[in-house]
């Protein structure tokens, strides 16, 4: 706005206002206190000043230089300067209401209080003048409920207290607030906003890198989509971890989620390589024979996988029992991936599962690695090697 007392005005009006809001928490409002700060004025009088031959800049000096001090020179003490300050003793202008009565020492060596020449009074000024876009600005303070809050929660906020301004008067949601004023919803929530629009290109290239990394691995396509697989099963115990403690979305999840993208593909590459070199070490050449092979890969990689999730939950247990500065995004970091490591040994079972059946298949298509069977019963000879 363009006044300071209506903007002090509109500040609190805001702040009642914001105290009823439900996603609202009613004990972190607090307004800036606009006009919160006594200041003492003195109007010269002209008649009187010129009786005495003092101009109102001379006036106006002696008040500077009696109240607030005026530099009269420098003292050198070796490399350091010091100002040298002279104002009224501590005595006579300690009692604000006494300020009336110092001495002023005029051009012709009268001695008159200061009353006579300047009327004093009490007013209320603003401690910080605050302004953007050369308007006066007064900021309204508040952090929505809930343990991270919504990034939501600024729209709906400003949403609604645009909707109080439009309300018919004399309602008692009504904001009472002059015309030409208006409000803005700004604060640390624009740049987690920025931040999700930057995430959403992030996260899907970061889910292709991956992709492609594990396809230049395998040379595979079925392999790489074998060692995702596990990925929407792992994502899903994080969500539901999230949804159990009531932790809205933010940016520090979507990182957590991110880090939880790589420990899945990472188990699904240690189960997978060892699949691959036990079915080239042992060549089966039946159904029986492949559930075997996959049954032994499994076993044998399991554990170093198990090893995998405890250390991972080891690591964030300190995460996530802090309770000190910046514990709360630690904590929205951690989260996704204690769901996901509790719901990643499902995915232990699935890239297994999967690459068996995977084999199966090309067995009973008689795909040459593993030969096909023939019309009288007998079985020909395995004329490839297992990829």
């Amino acid at each position: 706005g363009d006044d300071l007392n209506e903007l002090a005005q509109a500040s609190f009006a805001v702040a009642a206002h914001l105290r009823q809001l439900p996603h609202i928490d009613a004990k972190t409002v607090n307004p800036d206190i606009v006009l919160g700060k006594p200041y003492v004025e003195f109007e010269v009088d002209r008649r009187a000043a010129s009786r005495f031959a003092m101009t109102t800049a001379m006036v106006n000096e002696v008040i500077e230089a009696a109240l607030g001090g005026t530099n009269v020179t420098t003292t050198v003490e070796g490399r350091e300067r010091y100002p040298i300050r002279v104002r009224y003793q501590r005595d006579l202008r300690e009692e604000i209401e006494d300020l009336e009565d110092l001495p002023v020492v005029t051009p012709s060596g009268e001695v008159v209080p200061l009353r006579i020449l300047a009327k004093m009074t009490m007013v209320w000024g603003p401690e910080m003048v605050a302004s953007e876009d050369a308007r006066l600005v007064a900021h309204v303070m508040f952090s929505p409920s809930g343990a991270f809050g919504d990034l939501e929660t600024a729209q709906a906020v400003e949403d609604s207290l645009r909707n109080a301004m439009t309300l018919p008067a004399g309602d008692p949601d009504r904001l009472g607030l002059p015309p030409g004023y208006f409000l803005q919803a700004v604060g640390s929530f624009e740049s987690q906003l920025e931040t999700n629009r930057r995430l959403l290109w992030v996260v899907p290239l970061v889910i292709l890198t991956s992709l492609l990394i594990v396809y230049l691995e395998f040379r595979d396509i079925f392999m790489t989509l074998i060692i995702m697989a596990p990925v929407p099963v792992t994502f899903s115990g994080g969500m539901i971890v999230l949804a159990i403690v009531g932790v809205d979305m933010n940016t520090a999840i979507w990182i957590g989620f991110i880090s939880l993208l790589g420990i899945a593909e990472d188990d699904g590459v240690l189960i997978l390589t060892y699949l691959r070199q036990v079915f080239a070490e042992r060549n089966p050449q039946s159904i029986e024979e492949i559930r075997a092979a996959t049954i032994e890969a499994g076993l044998k990689r399991i554990r170093p996988a198990l090893m995998t999730t405890v250390t991972t939950f080891v690591g964030l247990t300190p995460v996530l029992t802090a309770t000190g500065r910046g514990a709360d995004l630690a904590r929205g970091m951690a989260m996704p991936l204690v769901g996901g490591m509790i719901f990643d040994l499902i995915g232990l079972f699935i890239v297994p599962v999967l690459y068996c059946g995977y084999m199966e298949t090309r067995f009973r298509m008689g795909a040459n690695a593993y030969g096909h069977h023939r019309g009288d019963g007998t079985r020909s000879k395995c004329r490839g090697a297992v990829p």
